[in-house]
């Protein structure tokens, strides 16, 4: 039976951390929730998180919510655990303030005073959650009012969650009136664009950050002649470029969906950095939600990245980086940064986020071709895909039945050399067998063949469908 101390710990912490985010809700703060979610989330094992990301994405924001609650909860119990006297309660609340402000950034990562202030919070109403009875008895009932206070604390958590701010309406206004290009007209087939709905999104943070038109800068700063500050409107008056462009998730396996093509509309790092009189030799893209990446100027030279503002013809979405966020054409997604706040020239390289774990540092997309229909038409089988091969574009796709010869697939129509291509082709073939694809990039390569996980640059391999 756990200690009476560590049970009213435990129960304390409940409203506590409701409490907290009603707070946090209720200011524009961060929910107490969000740094050790992000902190689980980090130290998950890669095969695990990689698992729960493609099986059960639709989970994972309440998963880790709720394994956030229960970490609070542990705080909690051991607050409870030690067994202060209630009368004490208000110097153990300015020891928690004390080991938060130091401790909280090496636990959790977190580097906002709300959060810290939030958590703090937590462990004092924890502390006076000593004076909460708790029966001696160990009856169903008491069993029931417990689990009841868990199960209804953390369905309370996820309606908050849920009912987060939403930013101003201008989030996904028109710009412009985009009619999507048409496509090879074969039945569950990605289309060659990508309606922002079902666009992929992966991102670390619990809660997106929430920018107002009214409140948005974007500060260009650092070794440049002439730093400047841009405000939404300011951004918007900068000539407009559109661009077909799909992004991938680097921890896309061979096969999986974690990609997808849009017209981007937004103004060229290049152009800002001419506007700015830049000078140094790489440039550090920061967000609202504290993450950070870096590119040397010779490879924004080279791709040409965006600062899109746009999407699909309309404003970008709280979940695509509204109010601007970076587009890096043939590199993995964790390089096109969102919620952008500052573009800042450096003299030196400054490794990314995702290079400190172990990551390449400069992700080249790799080429592949993903199966999205594979069926049988009589004595013949209909096989249709997308393939993508960075910024080098697609020259060929291929595919194969039980190991046999290469034939060729016929190509739908490029939007891009940085955009996916539909493909399709027809094989006879009956009874059971394994087909696969490859693709050919724009300069000749043909796709590897060697089965690689993600981890550091990307997955490697055919994908192949068995009939």
């Amino acid at each position: 039976m756990l200690g009476s101390g560590y049970q009213r710990g435990i129960l304390a912490s409940i409203p506590a951390v409701v409490a907290s985010d009603l707070v946090a809700t209720a200011s524009g703060w961060p929910s107490p929730l969000e740094a050790p979610a992000e902190w689980l989330m980090e130290w998950t094992p890669l095969p695990i998180a990689s698992y729960l990301l493609l099986h059960a994405s639709a989970l994972a924001h309440p998963a880790a919510l709720l394994g956030a609650l229960a970490l609070l909860m542990l705080i909690g119990g051991g607050a409870g655990s030690l067994a202060v006297p209630v009368r004490y309660a208000p110097a153990h609340a300015l020891l928690a303030v004390l080991f938060f402000t130091g401790g909280d950034a090496a636990l959790f990562g977190t580097r906002t005073g709300e959060s810290l202030f939030i958590l703090a919070t937590v462990y004092f109403l924890s502390v006076l959650g000593l004076g909460i009875r708790i029966p001696r008895a160990e009856g169903r009932r008491d069993f029931l009012l417990r689990s009841a206070a868990v199960v209804g604390g953390a369905a309370v958590l996820l309606a908050l969650s849920a009912a987060r701010p939403m930013v101003e309406a201008v989030a996904g206004r028109r710009l412009f009136r985009f009619r999507p290009p048409p496509g090879l007209p074969i039945t569950g087939l990605s289309d060659p664009v990508t309606s922002v709905g079902n666009f992929y999104v992966m991102d670390k943070v619990l809660d997106f950050p929430v920018a107002g038109t009214r409140e948005w800068r974007l500060a260009v700063n650092g070794q440049v002649a002439r730093p400047q500050t841009l405000d939404l409107p300011s951004l918007l008056s900068l000539p407009a470029h559109h661009r077909y462009i799909t992004l991938e998730c680097v921890d896309n396996p061979v096969g999986g969906q974690l990609m997808g093509n849009a017209l981007w509309t937004g103004v060229t790092v290049r152009d800002l950095m001419r506007r700015a009189g830049a000078a140094g030799t790489h440039v550090v893209f920061e967000s609202a939600d504290n993450y950070a990446e870096s590119l040397p100027l010779s490879v924004i030279k080279r791709l040409n990245p965006l600062i899109a503002y746009g999407m699909n013809g309309e404003t970008l979405s709280r979940a695509h980086g509204y109010p601007a966020r970076l587009v890096v054409p043939g590199l993995y997604g964790f390089k096109s940064v969102k919620w952008l706040t500052s573009i800042h020239v450096a003299a030196d390289e400054a490794p990314g986020e995702w290079a400190e774990h172990g990551w390449n540092e400069m992700p080249q997309i790799q080429t592949t071709a993903r199966i999205d229909v594979a069926r049988r038409r009589g004595a013949s089988i209909l096989l249709a895909g997308v393939a993508l091969a960075g910024v080098r574009g697609v020259r060929a796709v291929e595919v194969r039945v039980n190991g046999g010869p290469w034939r060729a697939a016929r190509l739908g129509p490029a939007l891009s050399a940085a955009s996916w291509v539909q493909w399709t082709a027809v094989l006879r073939r009956r009874g059971r067998c394994r087909v696969e694809a490859r693709a050919v990039d724009g300069a000749g390569h043909v796709q590897s063949g060697l089965d690689h996980g993600a981890y550091p640059s990307g997955a490697s391999g055919w994908d192949s469908v068995s009939l």
